[in-house]
């Protein structure tokens, strides 16, 4: 069973969230190409357009869509969710896997902004301390951000890092964690749970009912959004 769509949408949410704080900064001073300035680029960037209310709701969302690819390394995320299966997976199986995994990572974090009223993200971002603390390089295309981010009614602020590599000439996301839990490691323990026990058919057919329950919420979402 695929976790709550939630599971999924956090560390992108809260990624949008800081992306408000830092909007001014990053237009006001352009920035090196390195990875702490590249991930506050791309938030800015995201945060604007999620909040450009003359868009129809539906074009934003392909917008986000296009642009989370600049900035998320869906392939290699795909690929560690799945572990040792992916060796296992055929051509034609891991053709069809990483999509599937991209857009349901994207239909999840799209739903789970729509479901947070424009209002409340921010509300929570006026009184947010997002603070990026420092980079560190592992070699030099591999690279960890560390961040951290105070919540209203929450005592502690959250840890969130960002696993980054350079992919394809850009600095690309390929986990994220939040107070130490790797999303991609959550992932990889429910994946592996369904493949061990009910084969990768499974898993598939599961992703993608996840997939239809959230084009369904969204779908209803444009609606109500369009209605007078």
């Amino acid at each position: 069973m695929i976790g709550k769509k939630s599971a999924a949408a956090a560390p992108l949410v809260v990624l949008l969230s800081c992306a408000a704080a830092l909007t001014t900064v990053v237009a006001a001073t352009p920035a090196p190409p390195d990875p702490i300035n590249v991930l506050k680029a791309g938030l800015g960037q995201a945060i604007v357009l999620f909040n450009d209310q003359r868009m129809p709701l539906s074009q934003r969302r392909e917008k986000l869509r296009s642009m989370s690819l600049q900035y998320f390394d869906f392939e290699s995320m795909a690929k560690s969710t799945l572990g040792p299966h992916w060796r296992n997976l055929t051509a034609a199986q891991r053709d069809e896997f990483v999509p599937v995994f991209t857009q349901f990572i994207q239909d999840a974090y799209l739903s789970q902004m729509e479901q947070a009223t424009v209002q409340k993200i921010r509300r929570e971002v006026n009184t947010a301390n997002v603070r990026f603390l420092r980079q560190t390089y592992f070699s030099p295309d591999y690279a960890e951000v560390f961040s951290t981010v105070a919540l209203p009614d929450q005592k502690n602020p959250l840890e969130i890092d960002y696993l980054m590599h350079q992919h394809e000439g850009r600095w690309q996301v390929y986990d994220v964690t939040i107070d130490a839990i790797s999303l991609v490691s959550n992932y990889r323990n429910q994946f592996n749970r369904v493949i061990d026990d009910q084969g990768y058919a499974k898993l598939i057919a599961d992703l993608q009912a996840k997939r239809e329950q959230l084009q369904q919420y969204m779908d209803q979402e444009a609606r109500n959004a369009a209605a007078p």
